[in-house]
C-alpha cells in the first residue's frame, strides 16, 4: 500500500508539472446542478483558481484569462469535482496509513509474543537439563551404595563368626538406608514425571497458541489484502472517471482554444484595417473625406485665379535679387560691428595699461612690508618649534607624573577574608543613598572574576544594574572607576587609547590611555583598580580591543601595550623603551553590553578570555547597615586571599573538572560541536576556590561556569535539534554532583532554548 500511494503522488506530480491545474486544499462541497451555482464563484473556488493558475503552463494561463468562456460551461462544478477528488485520495491515503499503523502493531504484537514463547521454551529447557541432572545424581548415588553393600559382605564373609551379629545389625541398618534412598529415588522420579507432564501440556498449549497467532496473522493478510484490491479498483474506477473527465475538458479547452485563435485571426485583420485608417469611426471619415472635397475645390479656385508663366518667372527673378541684396547688406552690417568692436577694445586696453601701471607700483610696495613680516613669522616659528621640542610628545602621562600627590604611596588594608569581603561589598551598595541590590551569588561570581582574569563581561537588559555594579563595587572597596564611553565608529585601538601625529610631534591621548598610566602609580598601584567600557558592543571589540586582547592572554609580567612603532625622546616615566606601556596588574577591565538591533555579538575569542554575568530582570530587596569606612582593599592582600583559596579548596575544582570530562565532554563534542582547553582549566582553578572561599557552594560555581562557558554556545543555534538539547538537560539534571546547589543557570538556559524551538518541531528531521 505505500508503494501505491508513492505512485500516486508521483503521478500527481507530473501532471502538475505538465500544466494540469492542482485542486484546492480546503474541502469543496458537493456538485450541484448548472441551474442551481450562483453566479459568484465561492471562496474556495478562486482560491482553487489561483493556486491552479499559479502551478499552470503560460499557454494554459492564457486561456484561462483571455479565452471567451463558451457558453454552458460549468467551470466552478469542474473544479469542485477535482477538489472532491482529491478529497478522496487524501481519504484513501488516511485509511492506508491507519491501517499500516493496525499491521505494524499486530506484527509487533506477535514478535513480543514469539519472544515470549522462546523464552519459556528456554525455561522448560532449563528445568528438564535440571531434572536429568538431578537424576544422573541420583543413579550415581544408588550405584554407590550398591557397591558399598557389595564390599561390605564381601568383608562380612571374610570376618570371623562372632561378628555375625554385628554384620547383621549393620546389614539391617544399611538396609534400612537403601530402603529410604529407594523411596526418595521413587518420588524423584514421581516428581520428575509429573514436571515432564506439565511440561509436555505447556508445550502442546504454546503451539496451540503460535498455530491460532499463524491462523489470525493469515486472516489479517488475507482481509488486508482484500482490502487493497477494493481500495485499488475504487481509486481505478474515480480516477478512470476523472480521466476520462480532464480529456474532455481538455478537448473542449482545444476546441476554445481554436475558437480563440480564429477570432484572433480576424480581430488582427480588423486592427490592420482600423491601423490603415487610423484608428478612426466611419463617421470620422466621413466628416474627413467632406473636408478634403471642400479643400479640393477651394484649391482649384485658387489654381484657376493664378497668373500665366512669364510673371510668375518674374516675380522669382524679383525675389532672387532681393535675396542678394538682404545677404550683401548683412555682410556690411557685421564689417561695421567688427570695426566697432575693435575701437572699444583699444579704449579699454589703454585703460588697463594705466591700471596696470598703478597696481604693479602698488604689489612693489606690499612686497616690501611682506618679506619684513614673513622675517618676522620666521623667527616666531623658530622659537614656537624649539619650545615644542622642549615638551613631552605624552603630555597627559607626563602630567601624571609631575602630580606629586599621585607620587606618594597610598595606605590600602587588608581584607578579613574573601566571605567578609563579600559581604561588606554587597551591605555597602544595597545601604547607600541610592541603594543596589545584588544577590550574594552574584557578588560571589563577580569576586571570582576578578580572580579569574582581567576582562569581565556584564550582560542583561537595560536597567538591571550592569553599568552600576563596577561603580559600586570601586566605592566599597575603597577605590574610583574609569569609565569609557565606547562609540559606534571605533574600529582600531587607536579609538582606544589615541594616536601620535607626527606633525606636532605630539600624541593624543585618550582617556583609556591616561587611566591606565595613572593606575600604576605609587598612589593606586596597590589598589584595585577597574576600566568601565561601557556599552562595549556598540561596536567590534575584536577591532578596537584587540591589542589588548592579545596582550592579556600573556602572562602577568609579559604584558605590555605597544604604543609606538619607535622609540622618542622625552618619553614618560613608566614607559619602556620611549614606546610601550607595561599593564599594571591591579587593573581590570569591566564590559557592560546590551544585545538588541544597534549593538555587535562578541566573537567566540572575546567569551572565551572573559568572565561572563547576565543580571536577572528583578533584584531582590534586602535590609544592609552600611559598615564602617576603612581604607581601600590592598591588591597584594586580595591576590594573597586568592592564592590561599586556591590552595586551600583545589580538591573542589578537580570534583567540577572530573565531572565535565566524564559526563558531558564526549556529549557536548559529539551532538554540539562544543569542546575545552587548558584555557578554562586555569581559570576554572582560580574562580571555583574563590566562590567557596566568599561563602558559595561547588554547585554555584560549576553551574555558572557551565552555563555562561558552555552552553552559552548553544543559544539561537540553527542547528540545534530539541531532541539532542532535552537528552543534554536529562544528563545534567540526573549526573548533577552537588545536592547542596543544583543547576538552575544551566537548566534555565536549556529550557530557554527549548522554548526557542517551539513544540512543533520535527523530532525526526
Amino acid at each position: 500500500m505505500a508503494k501505491r500511494s508513492g505512485r500516486r503522488r508521483d503521478g500527481a506530480n507530473k501532471q502538475r508539472q505538465q500544466g494540469r491545474p492542482r485542486p484546492a486544499q480546503q474541502s469543496a462541497p458537493r456538485r450541484q446542478p448548472p441551474a442551481q451555482q450562483s453566479s459568484t464563484p465561492s471562496v474556495e473556488i478562486k482560491a482553487a483558481h489561483e493556486e491552479a493558475s499559479a502551478n499552470a503552463t503560460p499557454e494554459d494561463k492564457a486561456a484561462l484569462t483571455s479565452e471567451q468562456r463558451p457558453e454552458g460551461e460549468d467551470l466552478d462544478g469542474m473544479w469542485k469535482m477535482a477538489s472532491e477528488a482529491r478529497d478522496l485520495f487524501k481519504a484513501q491515503e488516511a485509511r492506508h496509513r491507519e491501517l499500516t499503523t493496525v499491521l505494524e502493531a499486530r506484527t509487533a504484537s506477535l514478535k513480543k509474543t514469539e519472544a515470549d514463547i522462546a523464552s519459556r521454551a528456554q525455561e522448560v529447557s532449563q528445568e528438564a537439563a535440571k531434572l536429568e541432572e538431578d537424576t544422573r545424581s541420583l543413579e550415581d548415588r544408588t550405584r554407590q551404595l550398591g557397591e558399598r553393600e557389595i564390599a561390605i559382605r564381601e568383608r562380612e564373609a571374610d570376618a570371623d563368626l562372632g561378628f555375625e551379629s554385628k554384620r547383621s545389625e549393620m546389614l539391617s541398618a544399611y538396609d534400612g538406608v537403601i530402603a529410604g534412598r529407594s523411596k526418595a529415588l521413587d518420588a524423584l522420579e514421581g516428581e520428575l514425571h509429573e514436571r515432564e507432564d506439565a511440561l509436555r501440556t505447556r508445550t502442546r498449549e504454546l503451539e496451540g497458541r503460535e498455530r491460532k497467532l499463524q491462523w489470525d496473522e493469515e486472516d489479517f493478510q488475507e482481509q488486508q489484502a482484500n482490502l487493497d484490491k477494493r481500495v485499488d479498483d475504487v481509486v481505478a474506477a474515480k480516477r478512470q472517471e476523472y480521466e476520462d473527465k480532464l480529456a474532455s475538458l481538455i478537448a473542449e479547452r482545444d476546441q476554445a482554444r481554436a475558437d480563440r485563435d480564429h477570432r484572433a485571426e480576424e480581430l488582427a485583420k480588423r486592427e490592420d484595417a482600423d491601423r490603415r485608417m487610423g484608428h478612426r469611426s466611419p463617421d470620422e471619415l466621413l466628416k474627413k473625406l467632406d473636408a478634403l472635397e471642400a479643400e479640393k475645390g477651394k484649391l482649384l479656385g485658387d489654381l484657376a485665379g493664378r497668373p500665366d508663366a512669364d510673371a510668375t518667372q518674374r516675380l522669382e527673378d524679383l525675389a532672387r535679387e532681393q535675396q542678394a541684396w538682404q545677404a550683401e547688406r548683412l555682410d556690411l552690417n557685421r564689417h561695421v560691428s567688427d570695426l566697432k568692436r575693435r575701437l572699444a577694445y583699444a579704449d579699454n586696453d589703454v585703460g588697463e595699461r594705466e591700471v596696470q601701471r598703478d597696481r604693479i607700483a602698488s604689489l612693489v610696495a606690499q612686497q616690501e612690508v611682506l618679506r619684513k613680516a614673513n622675517e618676522e613669522l620666521r623667527a616666531e616659528v623658530g622659537e614656537l618649534m624649539a619650545d615644542r621640542e622642549a615638551q613631552s610628545p605624552f603630555p597627559a602621562c607626563t602630567a601624571v607624573d609631575q602630580d606629586q600627590e599621585l607620587q606618594r604611596t597610598g595606605q590600602a588594608g587588608v581584607p578579613d577574608g574573601l566571605r567578609e569581603l563579600a559581604a561588606r561589598v554587597r551591605d555597602h551598595m544595597a545601604s547607600g543613598d541610592e541603594p543596589l541590590y545584588y544577590s550574594e551569588v552574584d557578588i560571589r561570581s563577580f569576586i571570582g572574576g576578578l580572580a579569574m582574569g582581567r576582562l569581565i563581561l556584564l550582560q542583561g537588559i537595560s536597567g538591571t544594574g550592569k553599568t552600576s555594579l563596577p561603580i559600586a563595587f570601586a566605592r566599597a572597596v575603597g577605590t574610583k572607576v574609569s569609565v569609557i564611553e565606547v562609540q559606534a565608529g571605533w574600529r582600531d585601538p587607536q579609538d582606544l587609547v589615541g594616536h601620535y601625529n607626527a606633525f606636532e610631534k605630539r600624541f593624543h591621548e585618550k582617556e583609556f590611555l591616561e587611566a591606565l598610566y595613572r593606575a600604576g602609580t605609587p598612589r593606586w598601584r596597590d589598589t584595585i583598580q577597574i576600566m568601565l567600557l561601557d556599552e562595549m558592543n556598540l561596536s567590534y571589540p575584536e577591532q578596537y580591543f584587540s591589542d589588548m586582547l592579545a596582550a592579556l592572554e600573556l602572562r602577568t609580567d609579559q604584558q605590555r601595550l605597544q604604543l609606538m612603532t619607535h622609540a622618542i625622546a622625552s618619553a614618560p616615566r613608566r614607559f619602556e623603551e620611549g614606546r610601550r606601556l607595561a599593564i599594571p596588574p591591579n587593573v581590570w577591565f569591566v564590559g557592560t553590553a546590551n544585545h538588541d538591533e544597534t549593538t555587535m555579538n562578541f566573537a567566540d575569542k572575546t567569551y572565551d578570555r572573559a568572565h561572563v554575568m547576565e543580571f536577572p530582570h528583578r533584584p531582590e530587596r534586602f535590609h544592609a547597615e552600611r559598615p564602617d569606612a576603612g581604607l581601600p582593599v590592598s591588591f597584594s592582600a586580595f591576590e594573597q586571599a586568592v592564592d590561599s583559596a586556591v590552595k586551600t579548596h583545589d580538591k573542589a575544582t578537580e570534583r567540577i573538572w572530573s565531572y565535565l570530562e566524564d559526563n558531558l565532554r564526549d556529549r557536548l563534542a559529539k551532538d554540539f560541536d562544543i569542546g575545552w582547553g587548558p584555557r578554562l582549566e586555569r581559570q576554572m582553578r582560580r574562580y571555583v576556590p574563590v566562590v567557596i572561599a566568599a561563602g558559595g557552594t561547588v554547585g554555584e560555581a560549576g553551574d555558572h561556569l557551565l552555563a555562561m562557558r558552555l552552553l552559552r554556545k548553544l543559544k539561537d543555534r540553527h542547528s540545534n535539534r530539541p531532541e539532542r538539547v532535552e537528552a543534554l538537560k536529562d544528563t545534567i539534571e540526573g549526573s548533577w554532583f552537588d545536592d547542596m546547589a543544583q543547576p538552575t543557570k544551566s537548566i534555565d538556559l536549556l529550557d530557554k532554548e527549548l522554548g526557542r524551538l517551539g513544540p512543533d518541531v520535527d523530532h525526526d528531521a
